[in-house]
């Protein structure tokens, strides 16, 4: 099953339980790939964060019911996750343009949020840099926080205020004593991995990041946590581009990967850690090098 098929049936799964529970680790073991990832490529692709997403097609089905009339709007405010009928007014009224009693109305145009599909497109204009990389696991040292059910902020206008809360866990170790201890105590910032961020969804559905390094043998690191990149065989793929720009390139290389690599690629995803290399250089030149390392396994 390829991505965009996985995709696909991560919607079926959201819209299967709209008026419910939708979690967010099962729609990571649909499309084989973590929280974190689903959601980056999700916002990249469909130019709205998932949450979003969620939030106007309930209030679409909710203007459905409505306009069939013989319910209450208190009781449909409940079926489609609203405490109370002033939370849903509000957003009622922010999506439609009309409460929700002047739905009712014979008349009254209200807007209809399609349900999304993924289809494949692949435009060939540009190469793709990867490598396949047969490693063992890389024992590395840094900073890691649990962020929970992560989700991309809506509306943002850039990559690091979509990032919300990732974003500041990142700008805090960068202009903090991790990143400090790291370079200058103990000079760990070294090929392969230099700095190294991972990202790893959680049996629960919680999102885990970790920034760093690779350790040395032997040695102790006390202001330091130490985590793992696990044995794998690893896709690694050129993320070229300047992180001063809307869209982070790691973002924009994440979702050709799902949905033009893979389909032909002879690979699947395999479910654990996604991995982002941080070398030398000027962040803010167009040239710059990132590296994105997704672990993989041959299909069938």
């Amino acid at each position: 099953m390829d991505f965009l098929e996985r995709m696909n049936r991560a919607v079926d799964y959201i819209e299967a339980r709209l008026d419910g529970d939708i979690d967010s680790g099962d729609i990571a073991r649909i499309t084989c790939c973590g929280v974190y990832q689903f959601g980056r490529v999700f916002a990249y692709l469909v130019g709205t964060p998932l949450s979003e997403y969620i939030r106007r097609r309930r209030l679409s089905m909710a203007a459905l019911e409505l306009q069939r009339g013989g319910q209450k709007v208190i009781d449909v405010a409940l079926k489609w996750g609203y405490s109370s009928p002033d939370s849903f007014a509000r957003a009622f009224l922010e999506t439609h343009g009309v409460t929700p009693r002047e739905a009712r109305s014979p008349g009254v145009k209200l807007r209809m949020y399609p349900r999304i599909s993924f289809h494949i497109s692949i435009r060939g204009d540009a190469d793709m840099e990867y490598r396949i990389e047969e490693m063992g696991a890389v024992k590395c040292v840094g900073v890691e926080k649990n962020l929970g059910r992560f989700s991309f902020k809506e509306s943002a206008e850039d990559w690091m205020e979509a990032g919300g809360e990732l974003w500041l866990f990142w700008d805090e170790f960068l202009d903090k004593g991790a990143n400090l201890i790291i370079r200058d105590k103990y000079k760990l910032y070294r090929p392969p991995f230099w700095q190294v961020g991972t990202n790893v969804t959680l049996p629960n559905g919680d999102t885990l990041i970790q920034i760093g390094a690779e350790a040395r043998a032997g040695e102790e690191y006390p202001e330091l946590t130490r985590f793992e990149i696990p044995a794998h065989t690893w896709a690694v793929f050129t993320a070229r581009g300047t992180l001063n720009q809307k869209v982070h390139p790691v973002t924009q290389t994440l979702t050709r990967v799902m949905s033009e690599w893979l389909p032909s690629s002879g690979f699947e995803l395999f479910e654990g850690m996604q991995v982002e290399v941080y070398g030398p250089g000027d962040t803010m030149k167009d040239d710059y090098v990132t590296e994105l390392w997704l672990p993989v396994r041959k299909n069938g």
